[in-house]
């Protein structure tokens, strides 16, 4: 049997819960792996987020730069950018003999590396499977990546829950919690400012458009008299315009503008934040473990579970200013004191590295699709 496994890693989002399971791994003398790097990882305006794995002292083995011939499609014609990729993804896979791969999310690169992986008989492990963000395509990605995955490491029981209303069965799901958190569970004391942590990504489900989107929320940071750090964004459409408004609007402001913050380093900037506020994930999955307060903007993050220390509020500036004076509340700040993440799982890492030793260990793995579904 092949029990060589492939991790891919397309930007810091997946690496963030990626880096953890990964370094879990390379302790293991059952099998071999190897770390994929592609995407947004490798280019310049996404921060070169390349350069954190190497500091990290994580050996890359293979680069994909998929994205700077391709990126130029995704506004206009995102069917050729998915076709050129299952493409891309298929030659690799081919190529290096590839028969077992991890991945992680939902973001839209995945869905032609699973089709090409799904087509080429590999098996797949998917982490973070069966979430609900209603705002964003990554909706309809993530379960289309769930679909045509082999294996599932879940964050939550409602995650399992949704994995079995699309018809793939318990024997295939494991309820691991959000390996990210492994990034966020220690109180970082290097910094003594307190700030605004923001950070917004442009959401296609609103009942504005994303240039909007990007104006009432720098209108917004503009009218609050906190520090502010914002963080740069990955791929995707909007992105090029959401990065030329935040760069202007930080040097004309001399506002702090972190291009690539790193797991490492974000970890320190969310420990010592005031507040957050804008559309990232972080805000939803790891914000509860410092038990601060959120300003969670729009629709891209709803329908996901959320502690109490998260206010999710519309496009409005009205709205944005009304939920900001709640979180700075005395009242808020202790209603949010001893909350828990509920993402976290302890064991996590090792729940994983269980499992999938045990399946890699069996002599014939059964058939992807075919049981996984139900199908007859």
């Amino acid at each position: 049997m092949n029990k060589k496994l492939f991790f891919f890693t397309f930007g810091r989002s997946d690496y963030s819960s990626l880096k953890p399971i990964y370094k879990k791994f390379l302790k293991e003398k059952k099998i071999n792996v190897a770390l994929i790097c592609g995407g947004s990882h490798l280019l310049k305006k996404y921060g070169l987020t390349i350069n954190e794995i190497k500091k990290d002292k994580l050996k890359i083995n293979f680069k994909i730069d998929y994205l700077s011939k391709n990126e130029k499609y995704l506004e206009k014609n995102k069917n050729k950018i998915f076709v050129n990729l299952i493409n891309i993804f298929s030659n690799f896979i081919k190529k290096n003999k590839v028969k077992k791969i991890f991945i992680v999310g939902d973001r839209w690169e995945l869905v032609p590396l699973t089709i090409a992986a799904y087509n080429n008989h590999v098996e797949i492990f998917h982490q973070s499977g069966g979430d609900y963000t209603l705002g964003s395509k990554d909706n309809l990605y993530r379960n289309l990546i769930s679909t045509l995955s082999s294996w599932h490491f879940v964050g939550h029981n409602t995650h399992q829950k949704r994995l079995n209303n699309l018809g793939i069965e318990n024997k295939r799901i494991f309820n691991v919690g959000e390996t990210s958190i492994e990034n966020f569970k220690k109180k970082n004391k290097n910094f003594e400012k307190n700030y605004v942590l923001a950070t917004l990504y442009p959401s296609l489900f609103e009942n504005i458009n994303y240039k909007k989107q990007i104006e009432i929320f720098l209108n917004f940071l503009s009218s609050i008299k906190e520090e502010i750090v914002i963080t740069g964004i990955g791929s995707e459409i909007g992105s090029d315009f959401f990065l030329n408004k935040i760069k202007k609007f930080s040097q004309k402001n001399k506002i702090n503008f972190v291009q690539n913050a790193g797991s490492n380093y974000y970890n320190i900037l969310m420990s010592n934040a005031k507040m957050m506020v804008g559309n990232s994930s972080s805000g939803i999955l790891e914000s509860s473990t410092y038990q601060l307060p959120v300003i969670n903007i729009g629709n891209r993050q709803k329908g996901r579970l959320k502690a109490r220390n998260v206010l999710s509020c519309d496009f409005s500036l009205k709205d944005i200013k009304k939920n900001y004076l709640k979180i700075k509340s005395a009242r808020f700040i202790r209603n949010i004191k001893n909350i828990k993440n509920p993402y976290y799982n302890k064991n996590s890492l090792n729940l994983i590295h269980k499992e999938i030793i045990k399946i890699l260990s069996r002599k014939q793995n059964e058939p992807q699709l075919q049981d996984s579904l139900n199908l007859k």
